[in-house]
């Protein structure tokens, strides 16, 4: 058995709560002890104070990383700098979705052999069936199309980095092989992000504020 088992999230918070209340190492332990006595304790019994002196790092060291963070989040100057960023890429997740992507849904009717996705359009009431290899030309049609509007330079090295933040197997696979393998899947995520219009991971632009 660990005689030094790793502390879980509701550990850290029980040591962090009291390093920030102001209590010594000894008073910690002490309450440890004291929950321990009372059958109260609900994770392992600490007795070393080296335990919490390795919390107290820990707690400083993301309070200073924290305190940056909320410094920049703050900054009206680079708030709209964040905002006209996102809004911008954004309108490349929505560029992505032209020619209706947006409104593609499983065809939950199709059997073997037929359509696997329906698209609106006027002409058609019930949806205008696509097979998967139809939605990866869309997309590559779409990303050309992202290419003359944004650049490629600013698709690849701004939008491509948020993206692969999103959707971590793109980097393993690499965008254009998943969206000839998983392409209604990158449309899923292209509507949220559209929507939500803040993205995770940073890029050139944004490395430095984000």
């Amino acid at each position: 058995m660990d005689k030094n088992p790793k502390p879980t999230p509701e550990e850290l918070r029980f040591v962090y709560q009291m390093i920030l209340n102001g209590y010594g190492d000894t008073d910690i332990l002490n309450e440890y002890a004291h929950l321990y006595d009372m059958g109260q304790l609900k994770f392992p019994y600490r007795v070393d104070d080296r335990f919490i002196k390795d919390r107290r790092k820990e707690l400083q060291a993301a309070s200073e990383v924290l305190e940056e963070h909320v410094k920049k989040k703050a900054d009206p100057v680079i708030s709209k700098r964040r905002d006209e960023h996102f809004e911008r890429l954004a309108k490349v997740a929505d560029t992505l979705l032209d020619n209706n992507l947006h409104t593609v849904v499983p065809n939950t009717e199709s059997s073997a052999g037929e359509p696997q996705y329906l698209v609106e359009v006027d002409w058609v009431s019930s949806g205008y069936p696509l097979e998967k290899s139809q939605l990866t030309m869309i997309l590559q049609k779409n990303i050309g199309k992202a290419y003359n509007l944004f650049e490629p330079m600013y698709f690849h090295k701004n939008f491509l980095p948020h993206l692969r933040a999103e959707i971590p197997i793109i980097n393993i696979k690499g965008i254009w092989d998943f969206i000839e393998e998983q392409p209604y899947e990158l449309i899923e995520n292209l509507r949220i992000l559209v929507e939500r219009k803040t993205f995770k991971g940073t890029c050139p632009i944004c490395e430095d504020w984000q």
